[in-house]
């Protein structure tokens, strides 16, 4: 449980050095380029480029905030 409890701290301070603004700014550019490569290279089809673009999209959402301690 301990462990579970690092990775969580550890996870939560690297996700809070980006914005919101940031998370959905990625989501927009690989996105355009998923849709532009789908389009433009002869059988092209990237699941694995949706489903990280769809990740940066759900991060806009996630609230990760670190807790405060109750003293």
């Amino acid at each position: 449980m301990k462990k579970l409890k690092e990775l969580d701290a550890a996870a939560t301070r690297y996700l809070n050095r980006y914005s919101r603004k940031q998370f959905f700014s990625m989501f927009v550019v690989i996105t355009a380029i998923n849709y532009w490569c789908a389009y433009n290279v002869e059988g092209y089809k990237s699941i694995w480029l949706a489903m990280i673009g769809g990740w940066f999209f759900g991060m806009t959402f996630a609230p990760f905030h670190a807790k405060k301690s109750q003293s």
